[in-house]
């Protein structure tokens, strides 16, 4: 392709967001950023550029091998920001680091994550989200879930569920059933992709009885409420630690009090890609929509790689999906109609006074740039679909509806 080509395309994986889709975007990031605010969250922001080494090293799961990578202009390797929550660590553990705990933080914006190979998959993803550190408590982790809830409520979606799971179960499960290390790894690998067909197939070849590989696929099967934890317990060896079920049992009697139950479904099966959760995870889900729409869950141990070791819980909101799951389903209201403001020779000043009046009282106006007959007003308005059409002159004004 050439040069002259590309200039008229956005490259793979990102896109131009054209008149209504931009502020429909826009509405729903306020929303939930003002949602956040009324749960006490403060915003911040990050820059868009790194130091890659932000990003690398432990807890980064998959993250590494996303990375924008550049060099600045003294060699210093850059990265465009893949994710929020390590360069909220960072401000945590900087900036913040006097401020009284535990911290309530908030933030928008847009992460870019290399996507070699997938066809149509997003490299500039707009997130929302929020970030609760200094707390371990279980209070913290439903105060965050309930808050996930919330937002997706205050952007206009109705219909979703919120999966709730612990990383604990899953590692506590292997570890009773005698499976190796490595072999854990592969098969939290299967669980994160949801790939039950290559799970199955693998635990075959474990060298655990016969039980062990039951409860083991049995994980599979433990999704919806309170009795999964019941049944979660069961696959458990005796006298194995079942912390993490009590954990999820509590954040649930909270969520009922926060009154956001209805929306949550235990998932004890839940895996998420990045290596620094180490407790309780969640991911939002509504129909017609195949990825998560949000994300988040407990990590204690980021904090410490920036030199502050603090507990934390968050998540993060993917604003796109969002938005494409609102336009399907229409929730967007119609707006106040556009006004159309012309003149004719004489009538200019009383126009400019019109427009002002209308924009204080905060209704949408186009001034005309020139004037024209009353005529030619109502065309031009017509082709900008202007829904109410105001025409000065020297003697006065008309007012007209398209």
């Amino acid at each position: 392709m050439s040069d002259k080509n590309r200039r008229l395309m956005t490259p793979d994986g990102v896109r131009d967001l054209l008149p209504g889709t931009a502020g429909r975007k826009r509405q729903v990031e306020n929303r939930v950023l003002e949602t956040f605010s009324l749960f006490g969250y403060r915003e911040v922001a990050t820059p868009a550029i790194e130091y890659s080494s932000t990003f690398t090293g432990e807890m980064n799961g998959d993250l590494e091998g996303k990375l924008y990578r550049f060099p600045d202009e003294r060699g210093r390797t850059m990265a465009l920001r893949p994710d929020f929550t390590f360069p909220l660590a960072r401000l945590a553990a900087t900036h913040l680091a006097g401020e009284a705990l535990p911290l309530r933080l908030c933030y928008g914006g847009s992460v870019w994550r290399y996507a070699t190979g997938q066809q149509g998959r997003q490299r500039e993803i707009a997130q929302a989200g929020v970030e609760l550190i200094g707390s371990g408590s279980i209070a913290a982790d439903a105060e965050v879930v309930a808050l996930a809830v919330e937002s997706l409520l205050a952007a206009g979606l109705s219909e979703f569920t919120v999966c709730l799971g612990h990383v604990g179960f899953l590692q506590t499960l292997l570890c009773a059933h005698g499976v190796t290390k490595e072999a854990a790894e592969r098969v939290k690998a299967y669980f994160n992709r949801k790939d039950f067909v290559s799970l199955k197939e693998y635990v075959a070849t474990l060298a655990v009885s016969d039980r062990s590989r039951r409860c083991l696929l049995g994980v599979t099967a433990l999704r919806g409420g309170r009795g999964v934890l019941d049944e979660a317990a069961a696959l458990l060896s005796a006298g194995t630690e079942r912390d993490s079920l009590d954990r999820l049992e509590e954040t649930w009697l909270m969520l009922e009090e926060f009154g956001v139950s209805r929306f949550i479904t235990f998932d004890l099966g839940l895996v998420r890609s990045l290596d620094y959760y180490t407790g309780m995870v969640f991911e939002g889900y509504t129909a017609g929509l195949g990825f998560p729409v949000l994300g988040g869950g407990r990590y204690d141990r980021l904090l410490g790689l920036f030199g502050r070791d603090l507990p934390a819980v968050g998540f993060g909101l993917n604003l796109d999906h969002l938005l494409t799951v609102l336009e399907r389903r229409g929730v967007f209201g119609v707006t106040e109609a556009l006004v159309f403001v012309s003149y004719s020779a004489g009538g200019r000043a009383g126009a400019m006074a019109e427009a002002r009046r209308l924009r204080r009282e905060g209704r949408p106006v186009i001034l005309d740039v020139a004037a024209r007959t009353r005529e030619e007003a109502l065309a031009e308005a017509r082709n900008r679909g202007a829904g109410e059409v105001i025409h000065c002159t020297a003697g006065g004004r008309w007012t007209g509806n398209e």
